[in-house]
């Protein structure tokens, strides 16, 4: 008994400064977007606005743009989902397209406009904000 309290205590001591890294990579990577600015997101990540709302990038919901080196009669659309909270209200989500519209998104007097987006799942997409 007294061997597995033991353990018990190593391995805690062990993971304690593995779980405090990871808190603190998380807290430091977090961004900013501000006013006039554009930035590239990934799937899966936030950024924080001047105005204290976050928004997130969902995912590639759709995209039937035309292939790289391709002639086609309509360059297509891609369709992204993307969601905004403000403090602790429940999270408005809304699509921005490339081909299509809406391609920006009003919300607390600013507008997100969606820029450029990458090809592939993990599609990157390049979003502006203006006041």
């Amino acid at each position: 008994m007294r061997v597995c309290k033991l353990l018990h205590y190593a391995l805690s001591a062990a993971l304690l400064p593995a779980l405090a890294s990871c808190a603190s990579a998380s807290i430091a990577s977090r961004k900013t977007l501000a006013s006039g600015a554009s930035m590239t997101l990934r799937p899966g990540e936030r950024v924080d606005l001047p105005d204290g709302s976050t928004l997130g990038y969902v995912a590639v919901v759709a995209d039937s743009r035309c292939p790289e080196k391709v002639q086609c009669i309509w360059a297509g659309d891609a369709d992204l989902l993307f969601e905004l909270a403000k403090g602790g209200d429940e999270a408005r989500k809304f699509h921005l397209h490339t081909g299509i519209e809406p391609k920006s998104f009003h919300a607390d007097g600013h507008i997100i406009f969606l820029d450029a987006v990458t090809r592939g799942s993990a599609a990157r997409a390049t979003i502006r904000l203006n006041p």
